[in-house]
């Protein structure tokens, strides 16, 4: 009976906590039209006629070759070179340059197509050679995906126009784990490649050699020509994507909730674009039962658009939920202290004191504590005695202190919280929640350091209030998001120190104009007045079932708050009702 009874509990509390669920799915591959390439001789004797081309003579002859019928490798070796001579000839603009470019990056990506997974292609009377690409810390990548051989299964997501030269790959390698791979996602390393073509030659016996080269794209970069330079193809989305595709995390959230233990080696900052000194970092933080895969509408919209993804690295944080949301902050606050000063010794440059960060729910209180300072007001709301008269502590002491003490990052720039529960929420005092605390198992590295630290200090010691919530090996992050928990409470007495802006999520009305109709407005997890910041610089109501991270409305709101200058915060135009896919 009480195995049935944890079961259905269970159950319930699955489609309670349904909204933090998240999707695994988010491309599709497309058929695939890889086919054996041939070349005759004929080619050389075209190639040789077009090297005789001036600009005027390639302008008018390139343009017809992109309605060549001819399926043989001829056709991409003439589009290809004359591209290339084309691109060389003169400095390209216009319905010019879009020729050009067309038959330059059709070519490559019919020869890529035939040529991957393999990084050679050998034909009696045709070579082709990608040459080794290799990260930014020098190791070379060991498998490459086509970008235009998949695409993201959202209609929003696709046909986004790319222009430059050459074709996208997605590099990818093992990550190794060490060094600072520990900081990107252990299923590996996915960069963004474009491909060109680095030379094109003749061997004695008139076989076609093909030498292709990969440009690892961390910014804007340009391809030279003898006439001039032009931009490099830069498609920042697909290798987050493809990383998206083989991402593990949707299997930890639930055991990051229920059984900590077995997601707590997991908790980190992990970088889903290339970690460099000269970008502003962006930091997501995902809430209760989640994981950073609900950050995937923002981090599609902020790698597709041209600005931002030549501005902002994209951090996302992961944790597991189980453990209280003050203990989970100390953990983040330290590794986000870790990476950032590793980032500024080796040089980087002032963009790494201009954190953004954005928090859902849950981790949204992780975010205000990052732009908060405690001072001993969290402290004196759980202990008798200050930290400097409990020297008999001192070992758990110092394990323990920076939960309830601590003060605000000064790398920080603006700080967006989406559906955070600021005041609690009902709904974790609710039957369901009292369910769920049966299954809430707390990793043993916390509930040791409670219970010792409490064994060592004396239950007498502990203030009143928070005597429930640390009797035991602790609170866990249900408890705590209660409303009646005092330093929830104690957090919204404090002053932020940088700006922050608001998204609160609605199920029913939009807007409100007294408190009346305000306590109306609830996304089904936070109502209003928990979620409701008046020291925002701006806050804004949009449709959700407590997913605001998804919303159209919300993701357009970011952007804008993404488009401001590090330092600045006003207040933006309102996002206007998109249609959801």
């Amino acid at each position: 009976m009480h195995t049935k009874l944890k079961k259905a509990g269970l159950l319930m509390l699955c489609l309670f906590l349904l909204a933090g669920c998240t999707s695994p799915h988010f491309l599709k591959l497309l058929p695939s039209t890889k086919r054996a390439l041939e070349a005759n001789q004929l080619f050389s004797y075209q190639y040789a006629r077009m090297q005789q081309m001036d600009s005027q003579e390639l302008a008018s002859y390139c343009p017809e070759l992109l309605s060549l019928p001819d399926t043989s490798a001829n056709k991409s070796l003439l589009q290809l070179s004359c591209a290339q001579f084309w691109l060389a000839s003169a400095e390209l603009k216009g319905t010019a340059l879009q020729h050009a470019s067309q038959l330059y990056n059709q070519s490559l990506t019919q020869f890529l197509r035939t040529m991957l997974p393999k990084q050679k292609y050998r034909h009696p009377a045709l070579r082709i050679v990608l040459e080794p690409v290799k990260d930014e810390t020098g190791l070379a990548f060991e498998d490459f995906v086509l970008a235009s051989e998949f695409q993201a299964i959202k209609s929003h997501h696709q046909g986004i126009a790319h222009s430059g030269l050459g074709v996208s790959l997605v590099a990818i390698r093992p990550n190794t784990g060490k060094g600072q791979d520990k900081y990107y996602p252990p299923e590996g390393i996915f960069r963004s490649v474009t491909v060109s073509l680095k030379q094109l030659k003749f061997t004695k016996d008139l076989q076609i050699q093909l030498t292709l080269q990969g440009h690892l794209m961390q910014e804007a970069a340009e391809l030279k020509f003898a006439s001039g330079s032009y931009p490099l193809l830069y498609d920042a989305a697909s290798s987050y994507l493809w990383l998206m595709q083989q991402a593990k995390l949707a299997d930890l959230e639930l055991p990051g909730l229920f059984n900590a233990e077995l997601a707590d080696n997991k908790l980190g900052i992990y970088s889903v674009t290339p970690l460099q000194n000269n970008k502003q970092p962006l930091l997501m933080i995902h809430g209760l039962n989640s994981s950073p895969l609900i950050w995937y509408e923002l981090t599609m919209a902020v790698l597709q658009d041209e600005e931002l993804k030549q501005r902002y690295q994209i951090w996302h944080a992961f944790y597991p939920s189980g453990p209280p949301p003050f203990y989970n902050s100390m953990r983040l606050r330290k590794k986000l202290d870790e990476l950032q000063s590793m980032l500024k010794a080796r040089g980087g440059s002032n963009q790494l004191d201009e954190i953004v960060v954005i928090g859902h729910s849950m981790g949204g209180v992780i975010s205000k504590t990052m732009v908060q300072t405690t001072d001993y007001l969290l402290w004196d709301l759980s202990f008798t005695e200050r930290p400097e008269q409990l020297g008999y502590a001192k070992q758990e002491l110092d394990n323990i202190k920076d939960i309830f003490i601590f003060h605000a990052r000064p790398y920080i720039d603006k700080v967006v919280f989406i559906d955070t529960p600021h005041g609690g929420s009902e709904t974790s005092e609710s039957v369901v929640a009292k369910v769920a605390s049966w299954f809430i198992n707390l990793p043993k590295n916390f509930t040791l350091l409670m219970s010792n630290f409490i064994l060592k200090l004396g239950p007498d010691k502990i203030t009143l209030p928070m005597r429930e919530y640390l009797s035991g090996g602790g609170p866990h992050s249900v408890q705590v998001l209660s409303p009646r928990h005092p330093l929830l409470q104690g957090l919204n007495k404090l002053e932020y120190q940088r700006p922050v802006y608001s998204i609160v999520g609605s199920h029913g009305p939009l807007s409100c104009k007294d408190e009346k109709s305000c306590s109306q407005i609830s996304d089904g997890v936070v109502p209003f007045f928990s979620a409701h910041q008046n020291k925002a610089v701006q806050e804004i109501i949009v449709p959700s079932r407590h997913n605001s991270y998804q919303s159209p409305q919300a993701v357009q709101f970011l952007v804008q708050v993404l488009r401001q200058p590090a330092g600045e915060a006003k207040i933006l135009m309102p996002p206007t009702d998109k249609p959801e896919d």
